[in-house]
């Protein structure tokens, strides 16, 4: 699975007007940021959903469930529609990541359409703001917020925003496991770049531990501002989000909201690693292989 995909955009749309998602973006320098973004992804949604379409979802074991502490109606609302999708029976959360929300086509899987559309629509309307790299760089340097870079841990250990943690939305396969050969060995045969391309795996899953691995650098409910490769776009209503990009970065984004984190302490940085380092020019931090 490709450890950045996209959705498909609509391309009249796009050709006749500027992405109307970028009105509503905090800094004015962002529609221009989505609008190169989004004429790339056109270019990339074919190979990119072909790959993720292959990924399965695992089944994972309870954890007790953290308390909520609603702020708002929007967050109030956000959550009553998740609530049946995010715990269990018993009221335990699930762990892990890729939280359906409610209303979800049973037969799609998480990256499906219908299952996007539905969370770009609470996102938008929880109030989730997507931010320039120049301004996500300032907030972490004086505001108290914290990076979060959500791509596998050998990506981030070859490059990521300076200051940032790490918690893997998707988690490379190990190709050495013999569970795992059937998908390597097909990754390999569709996609042969990845023999090459010096990323060390050829197929990610979802991360089960995605939660855990938050909380082992900051505290529940800190303030976070979450970025991948590429960033995305959440999209515009009035146009029934069809000018939006699906990318890990706000799939997790919509995971923590889902599970309460607080939608006024997450951010997301449009643009991701990729806006930051070769258009801004910002520092960026590696870990030597030795240090990993």
């Amino acid at each position: 699975m490709a450890r950045t995909w996209v959705r498909e955009t609509n391309d009249r749309r796009r050709a006749l007007t500027p992405p109307r998602g970028a009105r509503r973006f905090r800094d004015v320098k962002l529609a221009g940021i989505v609008e190169g973004f989004m004429r790339a992804s056109a270019r990339a949604s074919a190979r990119s959903m072909k790959d993720h379409a292959r990924g399965a979802r695992t089944r994972c074991g309870r954890t007790q469930a953290r308390p909520i502490i609603q702020t708002n109606r929007s967050e109030t609302l956000f959550r009553r529609r998740v609530s049946r999708a995010s715990t269990d029976e018993d009221g335990y959360w699930v762990p892990g990541p890729f939280l359906r929300p409610e209303g979800s086509p049973a037969a799609e899987a998480y990256t499906g359409p219908t299952v996007w559309r539905l969370m770009q629509a609470e996102l938008v309307e929880s109030g989730v703001e997507q931010i320039a790299p120049a301004s996500a760089k300032a907030m972490s340097e004086s505001d108290g917020w914290t990076l979060l870079d959500v791509r596998p841990t050998g990506d981030y250990e070859q490059r990521h925003c300076w200051g940032a943690v790490n918690a893997q939305y998707y988690r490379a396969l190990d190709a050495m496991d013999p569970r795992n050969w059937a998908n390597s060995a097909l990754s390999a045969l569709i996609f042969p770049e990845r023999l090459t391309d010096g990323k060390g795996y050829l197929n990610v899953t979802e991360n089960e531990n995605f939660i855990d691995e938050i909380l082992e650098s900051v505290e529940w409910g800190s303030k976070l501002i979450l970025y991948d490769d590429v960033g995305g776009v959440l999209g515009e209503p009035g146009v029934n989000y069809e000018n939006g990009v699906q990318t890990p970065s706000l799939m997790a984004l919509y995971e923590l909201a889902a599970r309460g984190w607080g939608t006024e302490n997450l951010l997301h940085m449009a643009g991701g690693l990729t806006y930051w380092d070769e258009v801004e020019q910002f520092d960026c931090g590696e870990i030597p292989k030795d240090d990993a």
